[in-house]
């Protein structure tokens, strides 16, 4: 894979790539650098997952002054072993499928999203809890230090249950949940809540909040190729990479 990148890069064309697992970091930064260079975009499909409501989701959480600086995130994403091929492996899991580096990628970058529109990025890792079976590693907990003290705290799995995921933003005043934030639902419906804390009586934090139901909206291939060709014209508009506001979401998926 690796030649065949190296070669479109050098011949002026922008690079998704769709196997991850097949590409080691180093050749990830070799092609990162050479895509600079030319300047050209490249990533891997896992960067594009979000769907629509995730976006949604977003622009309500950022886009509202009362919610708040977000400080800390939780995620969490159990997939049953019948949903495995929707986060892109296979049944037997291999050892490049586990948990970590499979799931955990999700939370990663979906926290990546929301911390860096406030330029704080990920700084130090640790997997504070592993679980193994005959399947490899098949549950973690991680957690991920952001600049500016930022927090994630990712608990990650393969389930014999049903698929389980959700995703909550803490900031001082608010905190908003979501669920389906990687594994798209069936019916492309999607509900987020915002809660506003209160003052802590006897110790019991009480809590007022709203539910706003999403209706679905392009599917993730389709949100996959819009953003992926909006990001490599913004590139191609500025003539390379530079420092302006048109191409501000390249650097920061190139520096996930």
């Amino acid at each position: 894979q690796r030649d065949y990148v190296l070669e479109a890069l050098k011949a002026g064309k922008h690079v998704l790539l769709n196997d991850p697992v097949s590409t080691s970091m180093s050749e990830f930064i070799e092609q990162q650098t050479l895509a600079k260079k030319y300047g050209k975009f490249i990533q891997f499909t896992t960067m594009f997952v979000y769907q629509f409501q995730v976006l949604r989701f977003m622009d309500k959480v950022l886009g509202d002054e009362e919610f708040g600086t977000v400080r800390n995130i939780d995620a969490s994403l159990y997939v049953s072993y019948q949903d495995v091929e929707k986060v892109g492996v296979k049944l037997p899991l291999s050892k490049e499928d586990g948990s970590i580096r499979v799931l955990g990628r999700f939370c990663v970058l979906v926290a990546t999203l929301f911390y860096s529109q406030v330029g704080s990025f990920a700084e130090s890792a640790k997997v504070e809890k592993v679980q193994f079976d005959e399947n490899g590693m098949t549950s973690a907990v991680c957690k991920v230090k952001f600049t500016g003290g930022r927090v994630l705290t990712a608990n990650v799995g393969y389930t014999k249950r049903a698929t389980r995921q959700s995703i909550k933003l803490d900031a001082s005043t608010r905190f908003a949940t979501m669920n389906d934030f990687v594994i798209e639902h069936p019916d492309g419906l999607a509900t987020y809540r915002v809660y506003e804390k209160a003052p802590k009586i006897k110790d019991i934090e009480v809590t007022k909040g709203e539910a706003i139901d999403l209706a679905g909206g392009p599917p993730q291939d389709t949100m996959m190729w819009r953003t992926f060709v909006d990001l490599c014209k913004s590139l191609d508009k500025q003539g390379g990479w530079d420092q302006s506001e048109e191409t501000r979401e390249c650097r920061v998926l190139a520096n996930v």
